[in-house]
Formats: C-alpha cells, structure tokens, sequence
C-alpha cells in the first residue's frame, strides 16, 4: 500500500503531496460534521472496552497532536531554506515507512507518544472548536511550506521519532487523521454502540 500524500517522480524522486495534505483538511471537517456533529454526548463518550478509546477520546488525541507540532512546523519553517536551483533533499527511508504504517486500515497498532494521550476528561464543546481551528491552522501551515526545501529542513523534538522532516511531518500528520477518523468509525461500528433512542 502506497500513501496516498506520496509521490515517486520520474527520476525515482519522492514528493510529498501538499495539494493532498490540504485536501485532507476539507475531508476531516466534512467527516466531522457528518459523523460527529448527530452524535450524543454519551455517544462521543462510549467506550468498546477499557482498552479502547471513545470517538471523544479520538478526536481529542488528533487535536492535542496537531496542537504539539503546529509550532514546531512554524519554527522548522521560519528558518527553513527555500530550494537551490540544484534541486533538494531526499526523505529517508524510515519516514516513509513510517507514514505507510500511519495509513488505515491499522494492521500494526501502536501505543500514542505520552504528550499526545487525550485528557481524563473531555470537554464535548471545546472538542468541537478546536478540530477546526487547528485544521485551519495546518492548512496555513501546509500552503506556508510550499516551495521549501521540505525534506531538509527538519523539525525540533518530534514527537514520533522516525519523522523529522518537515514534509514527512506535514503528511504525517493528514495521515493520522485518516488513522483515528477509521478507529472512531469502528467504534461506531461495533454492535453495542448506543443508539440514540426517541
């Protein structure tokens, strides 16, 4: 399986797609406000089993990960170096990897990096103002990063050890949307679910 924010050029170059990481941020929000918004609160709070995160839990996980790397992605930009006529870097193997592994459907399940757990307790309100506004900060983010020397210039700290490049970054971080949008939807989709009755 390829990503889909991955592409091979004709001189065996790989590109991050930035066109696809900001499509992405108009998928998350459609999926948000189609598949979140009709949800109870108690919904949002259910949990499969005490191993298992809620769909809150999800969704609170996704906007504490984009708000740890939105200024680590504002630092590595603003001294990062546009591209030289010679061409630029290339991603290294293990970034690649790793962002084929962040892909659904999860075959390889991982535990989340400590600073990115969701909260013991989950504000339904604030969750619902945060995953926009930090979508629409990524998207400023991802548009700022266009023309820079994206797999050179590297980011401060990462919280996931294996991707350090700046590109690397940004189309991990559309993938892990994807990853926990797919786990909330199984949430949904297990036969205990609670049904909104009338």
């Amino acid at each position: 399986m390829t990503s889909n924010l991955i592409q091979t050029g004709g001189r065996n170059e790989t590109q991050i797609d930035l066109e696809a990481c900001l499509f992405q941020v108009e998928a998350s929000k459609a999926w948000f406000h189609d598949r979140v918004l009709p949800l109870s609160i108690g919904q949002l709070r259910w949990r499969p089993d005490p191993w298992h995160w809620s769909i809150a839990e999800c969704l609170d996980h996704l906007n504490i990960t984009l708000d740890l790397y939105l200024p680590r992605i504002a630092d590595a930009a603003a001294h990062g170096r546009r591209r030289a006529g010679d061409g630029h870097g290339s991603y290294r193997q293990i970034e690649l990897e790793a962002l084929e592994l962040m892909e659904p459907p999860v075959l390889l399940p991982a535990p989340a990096p400590p600073p990115a757990l969701p909260a013991a307790a989950i504000d339904p309100d604030r969750l619902v103002d945060r995953f926009h506004q930090l979508r629409d900060r990524y998207a400023d983010a991802v548009r700022r990063a266009d023309g820079l020397d994206l797999p050179r210039i590297e980011i401060e700290e990462s919280i996931y050890p294996m991707v350090h490049s700046l590109g690397a970054t940004l189309a991990l971080l559309a993938a892990h949307d994807r990853r926990h949008m797919w786990q909330a939807e199984r949430v949904r989709q297990n036969p205990r679910f609670p049904r909104v009755t009338f």
